[in-house]
């Protein structure tokens, strides 16, 4: 009976994670005042999103069986490339004896910087996916050596300098919500709407769910994750598909990095240094295999809400910083044992419509 559930909650990708977002949320509710609430699900929902479009950028690359560890790299090059193109310049001195805020940048329009900064991370990711497609080494090195590179070049030519003079219109990106009444006139009064960041991420998320259900692009990119020599045997080239899957995944993350530029109101370098473990996190236990050929994209939101809900709880007890980090870890172990579980699942599955098949073509034999 235990076997059974166990079983039934590893296979049911949505399920199971929605239960405990359920139970973080309850939580969060009842411990909260009704003003405190309603900042905190708002402030929630901003963060879900960014660690949304950042799940969904590890996805990318999971789909094809490989994984990358320089989102947060990526995601800090694009924001300072953007913050950089839009910054307003300010007369003002850096020198540490006569320090006043002074600012360097282009003044561009703030969509214009955008488009930049989504290119530069496009680029970073067909770079990274060419270099492991070419040299064929494996990605746990090339990107574990580009975290150190891409951060190397991005403190070097910025000078680890802080651009703080951003449009206003570009700040607003991260305040501005759609008030609720939009879709609920009974709610004309409430003093929450929906962020326009989350809006963003739901956006992503369909051209993601499009792109890996109905679109050859996406199919041949989950065969790829499958098994790279059965692809090529079927006439897919595989490599091709690497590299436009870190092309996806290296866009993502340059969207997630301006967005948290947005957030801040600063670009700074640090941007996308905490992302790596949430990124694995919310997707694995969204449903996306390590091993490849699988995605969960809805599952990739709810397994971000349950990261960041966690804190939130966790905050709340007034629990030490040491208790996140040990939290964090806890649900990262928990997440891959999940991913094991459901490879070992799908093995066995797999294992069952062979020996069906075998049973059939065995029996149709017989009777000729």
């Amino acid at each position: 009976m235990i076997k059974k559930s166990i079983n039934r909650f590893i296979s049911n990708d949505l399920t199971g994670i929605t239960v405990i977002f359920t139970a973080l949320l309850l939580i969060v509710i009842f411990k909260s005042t009704t003003g405190r609430l309603a900042f905190s699900l708002t402030a929630i929902s901003k963060d879900v999103a960014i660690f949304t479009i950042v799940g969904l950028a590890q996805m990318a690359t999971l789909a094809v069986g490989q994984f990358n560890l320089a989102v947060g790299a990526m995601g800090g090059a694009a924001g300072m490339v953007c913050g950089y193109l839009i910054n307003l310049p300010a007369e003002g001195s850096m020198e540490a004896a006569d320090y006043s805020l002074a600012e360097v940048g282009l003044a561009m329009p703030w969509l214009l910087g955008i488009l930049v900064g989504l290119l530069v991370g496009f680029l970073l990711g067909i770079l990274q996916g060419s270099i492991i497609v070419k040299t064929k080494i494996n990605p746990f090195i090339i990107t574990l050596a580009l975290i150190s590179v891409i951060h190397g070049f991005n403190m070097w030519i910025t000078e680890n300098m802080y651009f703080r003079n951003l449009p206003l219109a570009f700040k607003a990106i991260n305040k501005f919500s759609i008030n609720r009444s939009v879709f609920i006139p009974e709610m004309e009064n409430c003093p929450n709407g929906i962020p326009i960041v989350f809006l963003v991420a739901l956006a992503t998320m369909l051209v993601m769910w499009v792109i890996y259900n109905r679109t050859g692009l996406g199919r041949k990119m989950l065969a790829t994750g499958v098994s790279t020599r059965a692809a090529d045997y079927a006439g897919i080239n595989s490599g091709k598909y690497t590299v436009i899957a870190h092309g996806i995944s290296g866009t993502l993350c340059a969207l997630a990095g301006i967005l948290t530029v947005s957030k801040l109101g600063v670009a700074q370098t640090s941007v996308g240094d905490n992302w790596l473990l949430y990124s694995f996190a919310s997707t694995i236990l969204g449903g996306t295999l390590l091993s490849g050929g699988k995605v969960g994209i809805t599952g990739t939101m709810i397994g971000a809400g349950i990261m960041l809900m966690m804190t939130t709880v966790l905050a709340i007890m007034q629990l030490s910083a040491f208790t996140h980090q040990i939290f964090i870890g806890g649900v990262l172990l928990f997440a891959f044992m999940l991913n094991k579980g459901r490879e070992i699942l799908i093995l066995k599955q797999d294992k069952m419509m062979m020996e069906m098949q075998e049973s059939v073509a065995a029996a149709g034999g017989d009777k000729k």
